[in-house]
């Protein structure tokens, strides 16, 4: 018989990755390439199946590459295969992603949030593992999250459930691309605490230059990261409140700078949750780096097997 693999995708705005992953996690082979720049939707989707060959003449030959699933930056519509907002690839707003590469690459294609994608990856192979409920925070450019109820990703109803980076923890804060005020997002991405240091008075273009100066001793830069965190830590008390997870897991490049915000996180967590809930809760690291949400997507795939065959037979 024949191992299943499956090739998972990442699709973001800058980078396209692609894998070839059996049942146990093994990555039989990668491939990568830059994202096609304000290209239309057909090159986006021509690059993505020269990577898909690439990958398939690498696998094992007593092996069989049964679906292709993709993680994506965007708003799913899980019954038509359409995807909406997505600021950083615009060419594929309204596009029936699923259906085109189930036709291009002749496999059945199943389309996650690259948000749940990198939780389920970190419960499947990373830091959650083993855990049944489970949050997942990722601290990049912006804030991204995903919430794994019962050892599967909750999507809600339209597929927007887990917009962690945008539960507003300042209602008259700063304004939001989400139309909102005062989210997450405006206090605890990297763009965030780049535009809070530049607010104190420092010359900086990253927020790792902020992170080498407050580990320097910089006290604006120290106070950054503090105001980072309380904002960071209002947000997750709530969720705990709400939810009740066994796990909190903090990626992206952001959790970098951990030492500079988790005591604070830990503090606001202390003050603002209920104390049973709040103990049990386990604040860590992700384990996964960049593979999480390529692993999550492949997890999706084989976790949905026969929904993905379904959509391949009506296509």
């Amino acid at each position: 018989m024949k191992k299943k693999i499956a090739l998972a995708l990442d699709l973001g705005g800058t980078n396209i990755r692609l894998a070839a992953i059996g049942e146990d996690g093994n990555v039989y082979s990668r491939s990568r390439s830059a994202t096609p720049t304000g290209s239309s939707s057909i090159e986006i989707v021509d690059q993505i199946v020269k990577l898909a060959d690439e990958c398939r003449r690498e696998v094992p030959e007593d092996s069989e590459i049964f679906a292709i699933a993709a993680a994506v930056p965007a708003t799913i519509n899980e019954e038509a295969g359409i995807l909406t907002k997505l600021p950083n690839l615009p060419a594929l707003e309204g596009v029936q992603l699923r259906d085109i590469l189930t036709q291009r690459l002749h496999i059945p294609a199943i389309l996650e949030n690259d948000a749940n994608a990198a939780a389920y990856g970190e419960n499947w192979l990373g830091a959650s593992r083993g855990v049944d409920d489970s949050i997942c925070i990722t601290l990049g450019t912006g804030v991204g999250g995903g919430l794994i109820i019962n050892g599967q990703p909750f999507r809600g109803k339209d597929g927007t459930a887990g917009e962690l980076g945008h539960v507003c923890v300042e209602p008259q804060g700063v304004p939001c691309g989400c139309g909102g005020r005062g989210c997450i997002e405006q206090y605890a991405s990297a763009t965030a605490i780049v535009r809070m240091a530049r607010e104190a008075g420092m010359d900086v273009n990253s927020s790792l230059d902020v992170y080498m100066a407050a580990s320097e001793g910089n006290v604006n830069a120290d106070r950054v990261f503090r105001k980072m965190g309380s904002y960071l830590g209002i947000g997750i008390a709530s969720l705990i409140n709400v939810l009740n997870p066994e796990m909190v897991v903090l990626g992206g490049g952001v959790s970098a700078a951990w030492d500079r915000f988790i005591g604070t996180v830990a503090d606001e967590i202390a003050i603002r949750s209920f104390r049973e809930p709040a103990t049990r809760a386990k604040i860590v690291r992700a384990e996964l780096g960049d593979d999480a949400g390529i692993l999550g997507a492949a997890r999706s795939a084989f976790a949905n097997e026969k929904k993905v065959a379904h959509h391949a037979e009506v296509v």
